[in-house]
């Protein structure tokens, strides 16, 4: 019972810290999708991040829908995990403090970038809904806060629900279905409707204001980039330093997740075989007595292998009633979220299994090269 408790501890906690590693070594690979892996084109010669200074009239446009074709056929194409494209249109309302807004194009399910006084900002719905794909030739529009309040008169998000609110580009009514937030009044007086519908509404051609590029790694960012710049319309706008910076702290964190996952494992396997050398080796005597008896070798190591697979299978019983109500706490602790994860238990206990095999192997062969007088008096 003592050797059981004590597999079942080890093999518990062993399966909630490989699983920790596990869960951290996802977090870092979906934080290499995310962070500093997004390229911002815009048209060359453009400057700022309305894109002012490059527009050129309707059928002499460079940075187009042709633009974003060549983006899709560039060699690294395959490392583009999305590609969103905007077109902007200024929109001036000389009756309202604060007239200066932009009304932004975009299909429906791409990231709300509002225009803020430095950079992007990325807006948070506070009220209503964003676009959604049954939105792509819908006259529907998603307000920010500032715009809301003094062009709509709702002072309050809120008052959204439950009341039909219309704004009018060129004749053309949109519906409004959500308001935004950036927490800047820059960025919180523009206007998001679906790109097909800007297209009817502002007639602007094949144009296009800016095209965002999301790369499938960290990694992979150098190399797009490296391959778009061989579009000539287009300006590519990243940050070199941050993008090397944040592929060397991924990597490092990768790697020190992955060791420690092959570490916890070798530790565990290295108790395992402790544990299981200290119940065998006070059972030469055992041993003696069995092979006095009559008993084969072949036989004294079958008996001992099945009851170290046996104490095995119940202490990893014990381990699985130890494992799962923790995993969340352990979660919690570590800052990781974290599952119980069958397979990696599963892993665990077979290896277990064949650790308290090894482990069981080298005192029965040591008591297997005595005699059955030897084993007897060697343990008395």
């Amino acid at each position: 019972m003592v050797v059981v408790v004590l597999l079942s501890i080890v093999t518990g906690f062993l399966a909630l810290m490989v699983q920790a590693s596990f869960a951290s070594r996802a977090q870092v690979s979906g934080m290499e999708g995310r962070i500093r892996t997004l390229i911002e084109l815009r048209e060359a010669g453009a400057f700022g991040t309305g894109g002012f200074g490059g527009d050129k009239p309707v059928g002499e446009e460079h940075f187009s829908v042709d633009t974003l074709q060549a983006v899709l056929r560039t060699p690294s194409a395959r490392h583009l995990a999305r590609v969103d494209e905007y077109v902007y249109k200024p929109e001036v309302d000389p009756s309202k403090k604060n007239a200066y807004a932009m009304v932004i194009g975009l299909h429906p399910g791409a990231a709300l970038r509002a225009i803020g006084e430095v950079d992007y900002e990325n807006a948070r719905i506070v009220a209503g809904r964003s676009l959604a794909a049954e939105d792509e030739n819908a006259n529907v529009a998603i307000v920010g806060r500032l715009y809301a309040e003094q062009r709509l008169g709702l002072a309050d998000p809120s008052a959204l629900e439950g009341v039909e609110r219309h704004i009018v580009f060129n004749k053309q009514s949109f519906r409004v279905i959500g308001i935004y937030t950036t927490a800047n009044d820059f960025g919180d007086n523009h206007v998001f409707i679906p790109i097909a519908a800007f297209r009817e509404t502002f007639n602007p051609g094949k144009k296009l204001s800016k095209i965002f590029v999301t790369v499938d790694s960290v990694a992979n960012v150098e190399r797009v980039v490296a391959d778009l710049k061989s579009i000539p319309e287009a300006d590519v706008v990243t940050a070199p330093e941050s993008v090397s910076t944040a592929r060397v702290t991924l990597g490092t964190l990768a790697v020190a997740s992955t060791y420690a996952a092959v570490l916890l494992f070798a530790i565990g396997a290295v108790l395992t075989v402790f544990v299981m050398i200290l119940s065998t080796r006070e059972r030469i005597c055992e041993i003696g007595t069995l092979k006095a008896l009559g008993a084969s070798n072949r036989e004294v190591v079958l008996q001992f292998l099945s009851e170290a697979f046996t104490m095995s299978a119940l202490g990893g019983a014990g381990a699985l009633l130890l494992a799962a109500p923790l995993t969340a706490v352990v979660g919690r602790v570590l800052g990781v979220p974290m599952e119980f994860d069958r397979d990696v238990v599963l892993l665990i206990l077979v290896g277990s299994m064949v650790f308290a095999a090894l482990g069981s192997i080298y005192p029965v062969i040591r008591g297997l090269r005595l005699s059955p007088v030897e084993a007897m008096r060697r343990t008395a």
